[in-house]
């Protein structure tokens, strides 16, 4: 049996060097805990995801967990894409690509191909604004598989706000915010196209959040390396590595901080967006000879 984690975020962007010494120092006691045979560190193009895998790599360092190189990249639609690589050379590469919010899903396959990269539509339906089943129309989110490798067919982000929905009260307000969480922790058959390899990913952005990840029985091929192994679009199985929290303080605890999580990366994401529209404007006025240049 092989475990894998598709989608993890070692989540050490901007933070002071102690801090990020700390916080791999944790992912790592997790790791070990977990066992975890091979996760894919996919931080955000905008959080620095070179800097994310090498860090991680070292942390792992030892450890029966490999580390796989890869990004969350955002494109111009405003939708969610893991791009996978063979090495962290490819990784770099690929990232000249991938600038976020300069990109479109409709280049999708070519540039995985022009770059060696497998894909991930990850989260489609979550209650988020970066997924792509929200985004897209039913007749371009199939499309949009037929471009890629694999689809997420579980998240784990979704479970705290799952479960804390799941006994509130006022549960019968959120159905549409419910049946979105349900798609994302049990993507439906007919969301998942045709042929494509089936990720279940914690998506953790803290340590301690990886739930349920991957498991497959089959074995890497005597002369393959994982990518290989991964370009066989498996069909992962569930398999629970840790249990959600069940004190309700640590629970709401675990809810606020990936709220917080999910603004800050919004704020982000606006911030990104505004400032390539401002240089794109800056760009034309030159251009069009509205501003002056001394």
């Amino acid at each position: 049996m092989l475990t894998f984690d598709l989608h993890f975020h070692a989540n050490i962007h901007r933070m002071p060097e102690r801090s990020k010494a700390l916080r791999l120092q944790k992912l790592r006691w997790h790791m070990e805990r977990s066992g975890i045979d091979y996760i894919a560190s996919t931080e955000h193009a905008y959080k620095r995801p070179l800097e994310a895998y090498q860090r991680l790599s070292e942390a792992a360092d030892g450890l029966k967990t490999e580390i796989l190189p890869g990004v969350e990249a955002v494109s111009a639609e405003g939708i969610d894409v893991i791009y996978l690589y063979p090495t962290e050379d490819d990784l770099k590469r690929g990232l000249e690509d991938l600038q976020t919010f300069r990109w479109s899903v409709l280049d999708l396959g070519r540039i995985a191909a022009d770059t060696g990269a497998l894909t991930i539509v990850p989260h489609p339906f979550h209650i988020g604004k970066s997924s792509a089943g929200n985004i897209l129309s039913r007749r371009a989110y199939k499309q949009l598989l037929r471009m890629t490798d694999y689809i997420e067919i579980h998240n784990g982000s979704a479970l705290n706000v799952e479960r804390r929905l799941s006994r509130s009260r006022a549960k019968f307000f959120f159905k549409k915010a419910r049946v979105k969480l349900d798609k994302t922790l049990n993507l439906p058959l007919n969301d998942r196209g045709e042929g494509l390899g089936w990720a279940v990913s914690s998506d953790a952005h803290y340590p301690g959040e990886q739930y349920l990840v991957g498991r497959t029985d089959r074995e890497i091929a005597p002369g393959d390396d994982v990518f290989d192994f991964l370009k066989q679009r498996i069909r992962f199985d569930y398999q629970e590595v840790s249990t959600l929290a069940e004190n309700p303080l640590m629970s709401n605890t675990h809810l606020l901080r990936s709220f917080q999580g999910v603004m800050k990366e919004a704020l982000v994401k606006e911030y990104v967006k505004t400032k390539g529209r401002a240089g794109t404007l800056a760009t034309l006025g030159l251009y069009y000879g509205l501003f002056q240049v001394s």
